[in-house]
């Protein structure tokens, strides 16, 4: 305990983890992309060489979800002073108008377009009702669950899950802070919690976010650790995945700890890679570019969708190769974010102030 009070409480990031956050906010965002503009759903084609490469490519993908919250957590405790409740209230205003108000206006943007579509094309909504046919309940529930019930559904603006589930974790930041900053092996009860099986909601969710919140107040430097050599983490994940890939027992109890691990060590070399390029990039500042991020990253399931279900349909009529599958599906990803940025440009030449209420930044 006595070596836990000599630290301080909490600190802002390093100008060097300051650069690789804002360089990873931009992979997670097109990894995110990528698992939306995949062509396996709308085609079928699981058994197919591509089908099997994007089984594969998940293992990379999906680290987008666990270092998002991670991140997510490192700065909602990240202060130069002291994590009192009083900081923690300032900080629930400060995400007033950077998660909820850009949460409710883009939900509300999605409804909308919803509503249009289902008067000229009602068949292509699938689970979501016309908007005419909505009752007050059911509109209520696009801002949380459109699809399903509680954790399990996404809001009519699917993506945003992400930040919903975060913020609610991050009502619970008070909490896990005073239990990382108990004692360094304060580290394993995220861990455990972690890799328990058959979990019910966001636990994985919430254990990286108080990761993030013990690397804040246990790791002095991040780009220190940063700097270590790449190899260790790639190893470790590279092992994780194929065990993962092999037949085990006991289902879930092997299964979970093995995610836990290849998401560990996944996140780990994702973070290192990027602390280097970031160095390697200084005419680039990350920080300043993350404007767009969260614009593209909430708008891009409109675009990602059209292409995906188009450029299916085209695929398996004339009978497309995986390699063109692949393809396909890189340019669909590209072309989403490309149109995304389009849109943004647009929005910031002519209501800028808009644009910065949509992308979570205005002041």
């Amino acid at each position: 305990m006595a070596e836990s009070r000599a630290l301080p409480l909490n600190r802002l990031p390093d100008s060097g983890t300051s650069r690789t956050i804002g360089l990873l906010r931009w992979v997670l965002m097109f990894l995110v992309v990528l698992i939306h503009t995949n062509l396996v759903a709308d085609t079928g084609c699981e058994g197919t060489l591509y089908g099997q490469l994007y089984h594969y490519a998940g293992h990379v993908v999906w680290l987008a979800n666990p270092l998002f919250f991670l991140i997510s957590g490192y700065l909602f405790v990240a202060s130069s002073e002291a994590f009192t409740m009083k900081l923690f209230v300032r900080k629930c205003r400060g995400r007033l108008r950077t998660w909820v108000v850009p949460y409710l206006l883009w939900n509300t943007v999605f409804l909308l377009f919803y509503g249009v579509v289902g008067l000229l094309l009602p068949s292509v909504l699938g689970e979501i009702p016309p908007l005419g046919e909505m009752s007050f309940a059911d509109i209520l529930r696009a801002y949380w669950c459109i699809r399903g019930v509680g954790f399990n559904s996404g809001p009519i603006d699917g993506p945003l899950w992400f930040l919903r589930d975060l913020m609610v974790i991050a009502l619970f930041t008070p909490l896990f802070h005073r239990i990382v900053r108990i004692h360094k092996l304060s580290l394993l009860l995220p861990l455990l919690l972690a890799s328990l099986p058959h979990q019910l909601g966001f636990e994985s969710e919430a254990a990286c976010f108080c990761i993030g919140c013990w690397l804040n107040v246990w790791m002095p430097s991040l780009s220190e650790w940063l700097k270590r050599p790449v190899w260790p983490p790639l190893l470790l994940y590279v092992a994780a995945v194929v065990a993962l890939e092999l037949p085990l027992p006991f289902g879930g109890w092997t299964d979970a700890p093995l995610l836990l691990l290849r998401n560990l060590s996944g996140m780990m070399l994702f973070a290192r890679l990027a602390y280097r390029v970031a160095g390697h990039t200084p005419a680039l500042d990350w920080r300043r570019l993350a404007e767009p991020v969260f614009f593209v990253f909430a708008l891009h399931f409109i675009f990602a969708r059209v292409l995906t279900k188009f450029s299916a349909r085209w695929l398996v009529a004339h009978a497309v190769g995986s390699a063109g599958f692949a393809a396909v599906h890189l340019l669909n990803a590209l072309l989403s974010v490309g149109c995304c940025l389009l849109v943004f440009l647009l929005l910031r030449r002519f209501t800028p102030l808009s644009c910065r209420w949509f992308s979570g930044t205005a002041k």
